[in-house]
Formats: structure tokens, C-alpha cells, sequence
């Protein structure tokens, strides 16, 4: 979790001990009306609110494989939040009033940022798809033969075929991807730096023909053959991790494959097969990961480094 993201659940956690207490304090006394106010709304907008804030910006965007759509507004909606909350109940024995006005329409605009920026992030494409299409149109006066290249090999993204070449994905289906068949799981799936060499791996299936049945269906010339032993692990370089550097804890998952594809083995033995068709693949570090699914973290690095050579 990211400072804010963590932020509105720390608080949320404050808020439910202070209407805990003022719960109590109604129970054993007789109290103003504000204090009734506090203990409802430090329930309602502190305790519960701030919760499903926390949660679900950290928790929706990844399970639909899509970055947030706004993070900038995420600070402003803690501190709007939480600004609009404490005003409320510091003017709530003096309401009606313009103060009070002024904190309550505070809350409301806190909640529209919630709604606005996680509801893009659902419902719209994201940008950085859009573009990756955008790229991958071939230029307008370019030649016929060039058009019609396709540079699939091992190392090629499954997603990146599935979006430049969306006619592939009847091969993918026939060579056992049966799940592929599924526009959503797609959708998730273009998400995911996953190699072609990987998901061949994963699911048993020969990857030189593969890579033919794939360039034949997207109606083109097979690229010429890497020279031997070049590149046979993976790309040098994905994110922050190189071959031939060792396993960080910070280091990405998707990258981690990319780079190390001898490493299923160990994600399939910590995470199962689930993991290979996870969204936050792409956004989750080893120590994230571990932490979700309460596994130590020094025993699954010490693994992977392994099974990298180290």
C-alpha cells in the first residue's frame, strides 16, 4: 500500500476507537446532541468510508488488471475527507450554519473524487492501452510488405499479440488456452507481461510451432531466427531487474518471469497456478506478494534466487 492508500485505513482505525468511546460515553450519561452527531458520523464517514476508500484503491484496480485511473487525487481525497469530517463534528453544536455548510459540502466533494477516479478506472480503457494500439498501427504510407510483417518470437508478450493480432486468439484457444476464449479473461490476460515462451511452458505446448501457427494467422513472414544461444532466458532487461542481477524484494513479479522464466517452479509451489493469470502480476513485488498471502518473504526470495542461479 502506498502512504495514502495505507493513510485512510490507519484512520478509519482511529475513528472507530473514537466512536467506540463516545458509544460508551452515550450509554453511562446524559450527553449533548453533538456527541450523538460524532459517534454516527465517525462511524459512518470515518470508520466505514475510509476503510472502503483504503481497500478499494488497492485492492478493484488491481482485480481488474488496470492502474488507477487519477493517483494524484488520491492525497486530496484523504485530506479533503478527513478535513470535511473534523469540521463537521468541531461545528456541529452551532448547525445550521455556514461553517458547517461549508465542511459538510467538503465530505461530499471527498466522496464524488472516491466515485469519479475508481469509476474511470473501471469503466473506461485505460490510456496506456490505447496508446500501446495507437503504436501498433502500422503507419499510413508505409509499404504493403512492411504492413505486413509480424515479429512474434518468444519473448513476445502474449498480450501484445492478442491486441495487435486479435485474430490469434482462435490459435491460442485450439493450442489448449482454452480460457482465452473468455473476452474478460483477455482483457486481464493483455495485462500481464507474460512471454509467449512462459505461457508455451505453463501449458505444455511446443513453442516453435507455436510461434508459426501465430505468425500465420496474423498474416505475415516469420521474423529470422535469433542466432544460437541468443537470448534463450528470457529478455536482459524488464523494469528494474537485469539477468544477472539477483532477485530484489522489490522487484515486480511479471518482471521477475520475463527475466528468470526458471522461476515458475517457484511461484507455482508458493502461489499455484493462479498466479499466472493474476493481474497484479504486473503491479506486485515479492514483498507484496508475500505479505498477501502470508508467506515469508525471506524464504520465497531465497527461492527464487535459486532458481535464478544464485
Amino acid at each position: 500500500m502506498d502512504r495514502y492508500t495505507k493513510g485512510f485505513v490507519v484512520a478509519s482505525l482511529v475513528y472507530f476507537l473514537l466512536a467506540a468511546v463516545l458509544g460508551t460515553w452515550m450509554g453511562s450519561a446524559e450527553t449533548a446532541g453533538w456527541v450523538r452527531f460524532a459517534h454516527v458520523h465517525f462511524n459512518l464517514l470515518g470508520f466505514m468510508c475510509m476503510m472502503i476508500y483504503g481497500v478499494g484503491y488497492f485492492i478493484l484496480p488491481r482485480f481488474n488488471g488496470r492502474t488507477l485511473r487519477w493517483p494524484s487525487l488520491v492525497p486530496l481525497h484523504f485530506w479533503a475527507a478527513n478535513i470535511g469530517l473534523i469540521g463537521m463534528v468541531a461545528t456541529a453544536p452551532e448547525r445550521p450554519s455556514t461553517g458547517f455548510a461549508l465542511f459538510a459540502g467538503l465530505s461530499v466533494v471527498s466522496v464524488a473524487m472516491f466515485v469519479v477516479n475508481l469509476g474511470a478506472t473501471m469503466l473506461l480503457e485505460p490510456a496506456q492501452e490505447a496508446d500501446e494500439e495507437a503504436g501498433a498501427a502500422p503507419p499510413r504510407e508505409a509499404p504493403a510488405a512492411k504492413r505486413e510483417r509480424v515479429d512474434i518470437d518468444a519473448d513476445t508478450r502474449v498480450g501484445e499479440i492478442l491486441t495487435r493480432w486479435p485474430q490469434t486468439v482462435e490459435v491460442f484457444v485450439a493450442s489448449g488456452f482454452g480460457s482465452l476464449a473468455n473476452p474478460e479473461h483477455r482483457e486481464q490476460v493483455k495485462q500481464i507481461p507474460i512471454t509467449l515462451r512462459m505461457a508455451c511452458q505453463r501449458h505444455n505446448v511446443d513453442l516453435q510451432p507455436m510461434i508459426a501457427r501465430l505468425v500465420a494467422a496474423a498474416g505475415g513472414e516469420p521474423a529470422a531466427p535469433a542466432a544460437a544461444g541468443a537470448r534463450t532466458s528470457g529478455p536482459a532487461r524488464k523494469g528494474g531487474l537485469e539477468r544477472g542481477e539477483p532477485i530484489r524484494p522489490d522487484n515486480i513479479l511479471g518482471d521477475i518471469l520475463a527475466v528468470y522464466p526458471e522461476t515458475v517452479k517457484v511461484f507455482r509451489k508458493y502461489y499455484g497456478e493462479g498466479c499466472f493469470s493474476c493481474p497484479g502480476q504486473a503491479t506486485e513485488s515479492v514483498t507484496q506478494s508475500a505479505m498477501m498471502h502470508n508467506i515469508k518473504e525471506r524464504e520465497i526470495l531465497a527461492d527464487l534466487n535459486r532458481a535464478a542461479g544464485f
